[in-house]
């Protein structure tokens, strides 16, 4: 049985979301004060080669980011899984 290919960044897109989402829910909670901005922030770059996708939480001090490229030029994941990384960033923004 053939897996489809998976779009790294429509997966990213569901996941920011779903912390977007969170964001508009948040009230002060946790020392988080909504006047001062957004809970989560987005981190999206997108060059030729590669994309750095990830979520970084302002209370937490926390980020979680995937690049679909490592430092040697070589594309580092699986086009048929979702990356591990995208399930801690699911976590970052459920907990």
């Amino acid at each position: 049985m053939h897996k489809d290919k998976i779009n790294l960044v429509s997966v990213f897109e569901e996941i920011w979301s779903q912390a977007e989402k969170r964001n508009s829910e948040l009230g002060p909670v946790n020392g988080f004060d909504p006047a001062s901005g957004a809970r989560f922030q987005r981190i999206f770059t997108q060059d030729k080669r590669y994309v750095t996708m990830g979520i970084y939480d302002t209370v937490s001090k926390k980020y979680s980011m995937f690049n679909t490229i490592n430092l040697v030029g070589n594309f580092r994941y699986n086009t048929q899984n979702v990356p591990a990384e995208f399930s801690e960033m699911r976590r970052m923004i459920s907990a």
